[in-house]
Parts: C-alpha cells; structure tokens; sequence
C-alpha cells in the first residue's frame, strides 16, 4: 500500500509537469486542462491518504502480532531489558516517529524508504544488545499497549512480588520517569535491589519528569533506614538532574525521549539530554550523528556495568573437548 500510495503521488506530480506541454500540444483533443488537473491533484491526494493509512494499518497489525509472555518464570536471569513505565505512556510510544522531510508530495521515494518503527519498537531496537524489551501490559487491554516490547500480564493483587522479580533478573531497567504512585514505587525498588549500572531513566515529558523528580525522593525518604543499611550511613537518595530548556523553544520538532538520565556508583545521576532543537537542521544524517554522540556514553556505561551472564559449558561440547 506504501508502494502504491508513493506511485500514484509521483505519477500525479510528473502528470502536472508536463500538463501545460500535452494539453497545447499539436492534434490534441482531449479533456480541458482544468479537468485533467482536477484528475491529477485527486490521484496525489488519495495516494497520499492511502499512504497514511497504510503506517496505521501496519502498527495495528504489528500490536495483533506482538509477542505474549504467559508467564515470567521462563526468563533466564541476565538475558532481557525490563521497561518500566507508566501505562499512559503507552499511547504515546504507539506513535510512529516522525522522519525528517518525508513529504510524500516532494519526496516520494524518501518516503517509499521511511520507516514506519513506532517509538517503542525504536526503543527495543536502541537496547536489543542487552536483550529484549520485557513489559507488564496493563490489566484489562484488549490487545497490548504496542508492540516493541514483549508483554506479560500480571493479577492486580500481586503484580509488585512479580515485579520485584523482573527486576531482580533484569540485565537492564529502562524507566519511564512518571509520576504514577506503581512507577515511582518501581524507581526505589531498583534502589533497594539493584546496583546503579543497571538503571536507565527515560525522559519523554519534562513536566511529567519533575512530577517524577518530587515524588521519588517523597518515597525514597520512607525506605531511608533501609537504603542506608546498604549503602552506607552517610549515603543519600540522588537528587535528579533538571532537564535543561530546549535551545529554540520555538521548533515543534523533538526526540520521543527528551533525556536519559544513568547513574554511576553510590547512584550519582548523569543527565544525557536529547534537545532536538540544538541541531540546527532538518537533514537526517546531521539528525542521526546528534543521536548517537547523546546516546554513547550511555551506552558505554551501561555497557561496561551489565555483563551478559556466564552460560555454563554445555555437556555435550566439554565431553568432546576431553
């Protein structure tokens, strides 16, 4: 649908170039040139819907065949990233990212070639290397939040034992900063029970953030005495990092993700932000190079931190190697 869509645009555009030449041309008899226009601008607009259309048919068909996880206790520890985040979020990252100077009108082929990755499926994507994406799906949906990350469902009366499971075994935590009472409970779980290289915050909503930012040191204060007994009597919750304003306020463009914030020992925070107003340009390479220079030193901290785990020998291979 993608293809044609892209076609009929591009046949409607060379059709209306070359209009003015076929319709005053020698021996012609055809329709008026406003008819033939007419006819031309109708192919480009239903070429252009029809494209739209089929980014939504493919994202809702993707959601239909998204991977269910029955139950959680076949996931071998140190082998997936658990994302945790506020079930809001989820309409949000069922979003298709936007590509920069994908008009199908003036760019046909570059829109042909655009992907058509919803963020979170974007968001398994950048993390793949450390295993894949593992979410609690919302109790109740009918067909799951989307469809980057692999879902499982939990009862209402004993989602946090599971939870507290998940992050136990996780290679990687990816939160979505909110301010929910079930994400903030989640943050200083990962306090409790894991080590600092194992957490990546998520900015999507600088307002939402700070919400976020008050209520974790409203709940980390309650699970002080304990926090402390880990590490240390003179250890403090982190304070989070402010997000920075953007360069030009003014551009409607963004990343899904305005930062990631990770943390290195006795959990100092470290803010990456991703100010997608700071670039200057609409071309997709300069657009991409900004990405990755923000993402690598997340990346390898978080790389240096979370090892894959030892796989021990397998029976067969250590009796042939004897």
């Amino acid at each position: 649908m993608r293809l044609a869509a892209s076609l009929a645009v591009l046949a409607g555009v060379q059709r209306i170039k070359t209009l003015s030449a076929t319709t005053n041309g020698p021996g012609y008899e055809g329709p008026p040139s406003y008819v033939l226009l007419l006819i031309y601008l109708g192919v480009m607009v239903a070429g252009a819907a029809a494209f739209v259309v089929s980014l939504a048919v493919g994202r809702r068909a993707r959601v239909h065949t998204a991977h269910l996880i029955t139950s959680v206790s076949g996931l071998a520890p140190g082998t997936y990233v658990l994302y945790l985040r506020p079930f809001t979020e989820d309409l949000t990252s069922s979003g298709i990212a936007p590509v920069e100077d994908n008009n199908v009108f003036t760019n046909p082929v570059r829109a042909i070639a655009r992907s058509g990755r919803t963020y979170e499926e974007r968001l398994s994507r950048t993390f793949r290397q450390f295993g894949p994406l593992i979410a609690v799906g919302k109790p109740g949906e009918p067909l799951p939040g989307g469809s980057g990350a692999r879902r499982t469902y939990l009862p209402l009366d004993d989602w946090k034992d599971t939870v507290g499971g998940l992050i136990d075994n996780a290679r990687l935590i990816v939160l979505g900063a909110g301010p929910g009472p079930g994400t903030v409970w989640e943050y200083v779980e990962v306090l409790r029970r894991r080590d600092p290289s194992r957490l990546v915050v998520l900015i999507t909503d600088p307002a939402e953030y700070q919400r976020f930012k008050t209520s974790t040191i409203a709940e980390a204060e309650g699970a002080l005495f304990e926090l402390k007994h880990k590490y240390g009597n003179f250890w403090q919750p982190p304070i989070l990092p402010d997000l920075p304003n953007p360069v030009n306020p003014r551009t409607m463009r963004s990343f899904y993700f305005r930062g990631m914030i990770y943390f290195t020992e006795g959990w100092e925070p470290h803010l990456a932000n991703f100010d997608r107003s700071a670039v200057g340009s609409n071309k997709p390479r300069k657009v991409g190079k900004y990405f990755t220079e923000r993402l690598r030193p997340v990346m390898t901290h978080i790389s240096q931190g979370t090892q894959p785990p030892v796989r021990p020998p397998r029976p067969d291979l250590q009796a042939e190697g004897e």
